[in-house]
């Protein structure tokens, strides 16, 4: 028994003297042809597979998501659309939206002032914020925060007009007829003046341009009947009225003509 223990180290160095020398750099400089490759070509490429596959149903028994494809027997969940209705759905019965007809409409061309009273104007003259020696415009009014929400312009109601006791010049784009009495009885005037879009902003917001060093825009005038006849009445104070007065006037009479 001890001699068969002895042998051992002697037989291991008799194996290890048989085995072939096998070394990483002898590997490494195998020649390439010495591996069995398939040249890659554009016939057998594939695309990349994804790390996890897509559940397939309905594809048999064997399958274990076959027959039903884990959706159950029947009933909503069981449908198309993963059982989830429209909105509005109620169960079958005709949907409120449904239910009452439609009336009415949106005017697309409505235009929308911002509203200022009389007794908001004279506050803000009291408080220091707004000039009454300088014109008041829909510019200073918005610096000021006296309106906050300028889409079509101003317009001028009559809402506290005795509380109003500074005269001030005020152009605005619309007013009522109890808002210009009060502004003339208080010792002052008002002038309604049609803004579009673009020379609304160029009034309100200059720098816009001037940071440009482009020229201001022109104001337009306007090209609806409607605004045409609303400011062109005296009685509204219209700024195409008062042009017309001011060049009746500065115009030269005309001779009379001979008897």
């Amino acid at each position: 028994m001890f001699g068969a223990v002895a042998l051992v180290p002697r037989i291991r160095a008799l194996t290890g003297a048989l085995r072939p020398s096998i070394s990483p750099i002898s590997t490494m400089a195998m020649p390439m042809a010495s591996y069995a490759t398939s040249s890659i070509r554009i016939g057998n490429l594939t695309p990349a597979q994804p790390k996890k596959q897509n559940k397939r149903l309905g594809r048999g028994g064997g399958s274990d998501r076959g027959g039903t494809s884990t959706r159950g027997h029947k009933g909503q969940k069981a449908r198309a659309g993963d059982g989830k209705p429209k909105p509005g759905f109620e169960g079958g019965q005709t949907p409120l939206t449904r239910l009452i007809p439609k009336r009415g409409f949106t005017n697309p061309h409505k235009q929308h002032y911002a509203p200022l009273n009389l007794d908001r104007l004279q506050f803000w003259i009291d408080q220091g914020r707004l000039d009454p020696s300088k014109p008041i415009t829909a510019r200073e009014l918005y610096e000021s925060r006296c309106i906050h929400r300028l889409r079509d312009g101003v317009k001028l109601l009559g809402d506290g007009s005795e509380h109003l006791r500074t005269p001030v010049n005020v152009v605005v784009s619309r007013a009522s007829r109890s808002a210009i009495e009060a502004i003339e009885k208080a010792g002052g005037s008002i002038v309604c003046r049609y803004y579009n879009a673009l020379s609304l902003r160029a009034l309100v917001k200059p720098h816009k341009w001037l940071a440009k060093n482009e020229p201001l825009p022109h104001f337009a005038d306007p090209v609806s009947h409607r605004d045409l006849l609303w400011y062109s009445s005296m009685n509204n104070r219209g700024y195409l009225a008062l042009r017309d007065r001011q060049a009746h006037a500065s115009a030269p009479e005309a001779e009379a003509p001979p008897s």
